[in-house]
């Protein structure tokens, strides 16, 4: 990452560092005379049917691209529900040496591959429905401190998601919509941390059935996402550079909306809110690629690891 972009990170001291045009005529323009004389027959004898042909093209046109924006539509359904039918919302445990099966036709990632299991022996896939990225980032954010029984980690990711509502508030959101996706994540955390101990139940068996709930996992992700969506609002000055067009359209569009995909915009705002580390290794063709955020953060103080391959996420683990 270059140096313009580093000081995104953590230091909020560092942070403060279609016209209708007339028509025109033509130079070579005909006569009347000329004009009238090239005019079919049909036009010069019935304005006003030639005006009804116009209009019939016009709804012909209209009608016909309606019909391919159902026809996309229903075909995007269609796929999604292939994915959902076909894909859990987030696997089991896996070993990674199943990514020499799905790439095994591309002899070009054969290396990158091989640097990918002999680095990180598990991951969980996750589905691919545009929020894998969120997924990944609450699920591992969960497990980890939950089966660490981290209590310092535990009470800073209180004390996020309970400031929270003056964040969203402040930045114009109605926090009576947002109160649901609050209440869901503040209880499944605080669940998942103080509450197992008493119920006949791992962490993980706990987390996998939380997690294949698309209504609750949809709650959590709502929750972070409206959390990234007012951060960026409140340091629009230093994330709209990187964006085309309106800034406040952005994210509406690509950060609050679900099934969004998170770029690298919203990574680093979810990890400069929650001041949570993140690892991605960038599977490449012959050679991998890794970036830390925040770059600074030491290796063993980031526990969420992803892989990502061309529009999507998955869990790593060492």
């Amino acid at each position: 990452m270059s140096e313009g972009n580093q000081n995104i990170f953590f230091n909020n001291q560092q942070q403060n560092n279609y016209i209708n045009n007339p028509n025109t005529q033509n130079n070579n323009f005909k006569t009347e005379n000329q004009a009238s004389q090239s005019m079919p027959q049909t036009q010069l004898n019935n304005p006003q049917q030639n005006q009804n042909g116009s209009e019939e093209s016009k709804k012909a046109k209209e009608e016909k691209l309606k019909l391919e924006y159902e026809m996309s539509i229903e075909y995007e359904n269609s796929i999604r529900q292939e994915i959902e039918m076909s894909t859990p919302l987030i696997s089991e445990e896996l070993p990674t040496s199943i990514l020499m099966e799905d790439y095994k036709s591309n002899s070009e990632y054969a290396n990158s591959v091989k640097q990918i299991t002999d680095k990180y022996k598990h991951m969980k896939k996750v589905r691919r429905d545009g929020n894998c990225f969120y997924r990944s980032f609450i699920f591992r954010l969960f497990e980890y401190i939950c089966i660490k029984n981290n209590k310092a980690l535990y009470d800073h990711v209180v004390k996020k998601i309970k400031d929270a509502k003056d964040l969203i508030e402040r930045n114009g959101y109605d926090w009576s919509f947002i109160q649901d996706f609050y209440n869901i994540f503040y209880m499944e955390f605080h669940h998942c941390f103080n509450s197992l101990e008493t119920c006949k139940i791992s962490v993980r068996d706990y987390l996998d059935k939380l997690f294949s709930d698309k209504e609750k996992g949809n709650y959590l992700i709502y929750f972070v996402r409206f959390c990234i969506a007012a951060y960026l609002k409140e340091n629009s000055f230093l994330y709209e550079v990187y964006v085309d067009g309106p800034f406040g359209n952005w994210i509406t569009s690509e950060v609050e909306a679900i099934d969004h995909e998170a770029d690298q915009i919203q990574i680093m705002a979810c990890v400069n809110y929650f001041e949570i580390g993140v690892r991605i290794e960038y599977l490449h063709p012959f050679k991998n690629e890794t970036m830390k955020f925040p770059e600074d953060k030491p290796d063993d103080q980031i526990f969420i690891t992803v892989l990502f391959t061309p529009g999507h996420y998955d869990l790593l683990y060492s």
